[in-house]
């Protein structure tokens, strides 16, 4: 299975260095037996020629917003919306998410930041979804979410404080809000990171979320299963 992963985020502005796209390949590559993975750096404008000649497109988070206007992101824009329109597969997360969203006519916009490990519940389970279960907990860190669907794109799952907390479409296109990828200790360098523009109560409150856990290797076979189905 040849994987591509778009990575949108800049690898200066992760704490600590990380490279979200690598993530993504550490999560996947022990679920997904043989997979071959390629990464493009598209936030600096490295795309395939042709994204459909992959089995799969993975689009990672980013700290650039997708209202930001970017060349780059009006062409990650474009590549959704062909591999959208010939079904290629796509698992996309946070940025990727909302990339996806806009890409198809949705609307994005800011909202007060989730920080932490919120739960989220599946309103719409899918066969890929094994193990099954009804709510799941992931880590966050959105500023901007999803507000409105249109018809084709089904809400999946959904979060009081992020009600569009995931999307499918057919059995080609999934997309989450919250982070499946990400640690604990990753989570804590995030927080760190941003702590000079949250409050102490809200710092810490996500702290303790974040100490409790997250069902990120659920959510992975979750992802896994999507890809391969």
């Amino acid at each position: 299975m040849r994987i591509a992963i778009f990575n949108t985020n800049p690898t200066d502005t992760a704490p600590s260095g990380d490279h979200y796209g690598r993530m993504f390949e550490d999560m996947l590559r022990p679920r997904i037996l043989g997979a071959r993975f390629t990464h493009f750096d598209v936030v600096d404008g490295v795309f395939p020629d042709d994204p459909t000649v992959f089995d799969a497109v993975v689009i990672t988070g980013s700290s650039a917003f997708v209202t930001d206007d970017a060349a780059w992101i009006e062409t990650l824009f474009a590549h959704i919306r062909e591999m959208d329109r010939v079904q290629t597969k796509m698992f996309a997360v946070c940025f990727g998410h909302q990339a996806v969203a806009m890409a198809l006519g949705c609307r994005v916009e800011h909202r007060d930041i989730v920080l932490g490990a919120p739960e989220i519940r599946v309103t719409s389970p899918k066969d890929w979804m094994q193990p099954a279960a009804e709510s799941l907990r992931l880590f966050s860190g959105n500023i901007q979410q999803v507000v409105e669907v249109l018809d084709g794109l089904e809400v999946v799952a959904s979060h009081p404080a992020c009600p569009i907390a995931m999307m499918a479409k057919r059995r080609h296109l999934m997309t989450v809000q919250f982070h499946p990828e990400f640690s604990a200790e990753y989570m804590h360098r995030y927080v760190d990171q941003i702590s000079e523009h949250i409050s102490d109560e809200s710092a810490a409150l996500a702290r303790q979320e974040i100490k409790a856990g997250a069902d990120g290797a659920l959510f992975a076979d979750w992802a896994a299963a999507f890809l391969v189905a």
